[in-house]
C-alpha cells in the first residue's frame, strides 16, 4: 500500500509545485498550492502514523486543511464583491478553523467533528456561488474548468465527509489516495483557468514537467523503494522514500527559480551577463506555453522568408 500513497503523494506534491511556480504572486494559485502541498503532508503523515489511534484528530486536521485552502479559491472566483468576502474568509473563516484545529489535533474529536462540517459548508457555498459565475464564461477553456473545479469540488467534499465520519469504505490510505485525485482534478481547473488568463497554452507545458518529475522521482525514489522493499517498512526508510520523491520533484519543478539564485550568486560581478541568462530561460520557458496561434503566426513569418 506504500505505493499506492506514494502515487498520491507524488502528484499532489507535483501539481501543488506546478501552480506556485506558475506565478506566487497570484493569490488563486497559491491557496491551490497550499491546498494541494497540505493535502501531500496528510498523506505522507498518515502513512508514518500507521494507523495510531492518536493520530485520528491530527488526521481530520490535514484532511480539513486542504477543503479549507479551495474553499479560499473559490472565494477569488466570485463573480461580485469578492474583496469583501475573501476578507471575511480571511479574518473570519481562517481563524475559527485554527481555535478548533488546536483542540482536534490535540485528541478532542468533536471540535474535530464542528471543523470538519465548518470546512465542507465554506466549501460547497462558495461553490454554489462561484456556478453562478458560470453563466458568463462562454469561451469553451473557461467552461471546462469550471466542469473540472465543480466535480473535483463535489468528489473532494464527498471523501473528505467519508474520512471524517470515519465510514470504513476503504482504508484510511487509499481513502486519502482517493481524494488525492478529486484535488488532483480542481488543482487542473485551476491551471486551466491561468492558462487561459494569461493566454497561454497548458497541455505542452504541463506534459512536459509532468514527465520530467515522473521520470526524476522514479530514478531518485526506486533506490529509496529498492532499499523499503528489501529491509521492510520502517518508519526511517519510509521517511527517506517520500523524501527523495519530494526532493526530486522538487528540484524539477522549482528548477527556474533554483538556476536563477545559482546565476545571480555566479554572475554577481557581470549584471550583464546575468541579464542575458535570465532573458534566455524565459524565452525558452515561453515556447511550451505558446499557443497553437502563435506557432502557427511564427511558422507563417518564417516561410515568408
Amino acid at each position: 500500500m506504500v505505493w499506492v500513497s506514494a502515487a498520491a503523494f507524488g502528484a499532489a506534491w507535483w501539481l501543488g509545485l506546478y501552480l506556485l511556480a506558475r506565478d506566487p504572486r497570484k493569490l488563486l494559485l497559491r491557496r491551490a498550492a497550499i491546498g494541494l502541498l497540505a493535502f501531500a503532508a496528510a498523506v505522507v503523515a498518515d502513512r508514518m502514523a500507521g494507523g495510531s489511534p492518536w493520530f485520528d484528530g491530527v488526521r481530520i486536521v490535514l484532511v480539513c486543511a486542504p477543503v479549507l485552502a479551495f474553499s479560499g479559491v473559490f472565494v477569488r472566483l466570485l463573480p461580485a464583491g469578492v474583496e469583501r468576502v475573501d476578507r471575511w474568509w480571511r479574518v473570519g473563516l481562517v481563524p475559527l478553523c485554527a481555535v478548533l484545529a488546536m483542540p482536534a489535533a490535540g485528541g478532542f474529536l468533536p471540535a474535530g467533528y464542528v471543523l470538519g462540517a465548518v470546512t465542507l459548508l465554506a466549501l460547497l457555498g462558495t461553490m454554489l456561488a462561484m456556478l453562478g459565475q458560470q453563466a458568463e464564461w462562454s469561451e469553451d477553456s473557461r467552461r471546462s474548468a469550471a466542469g473540472l473545479l465543480t466535480v473535483g469540488a463535489l468528489l473532494l467534499g464527498m471523501s473528505a465527509a467519508l474520512i471524517l465520519l470515519g465510514f470504513n469504505v476503504l482504508p484510511s490510505t487509499a481513502m486519502l489516495s482517493v481524494t488525492a485525485a478529486d484535488l488532483v482534478v480542481l488543482g487542473l481547473g485551476i491551471a486551466v483557468l491561468d492558462a487561459y488568463d494569461e493566454g497561454e497554452a497548458l497541455r505542452a507545458d504541463m506534459t512536459h514537467s509532468l514527465v520530467i518529475s515522473a521520470a526524476t522521482a522514479a530514478v531518485f525514489g526506486g533506490q529509496a523503494a529498492l532499499t523499503l522493499a528489501l529491509a521492510g517498512e520502517r518508519p526511517a526508510l519510509v521517511a527517506l522514500f517520500f523524501g527523495a520523491i519530494a526532493g526530486s520533484i522538487t528540484l524539477q519543478v522549482l528548477n527556474g527559480p533554483l538556476h536563477a539564485g545559482a546565476d545571480r550568486v555566479a554572475f554577481a560581478s557581470d549584471p550583464r551577463l546575468f541579464a542575458a541568462r535570465v532573458e534566455l530561460r524565459s524565452a525558452t520557458e515561453a515556447l511550451l506555453r505558446k499557443g497553437a496561434d502563435d506557432q502557427s503566426g511564427a511558422s507563417t513569418t518564417r516561410a515568408g522568408r
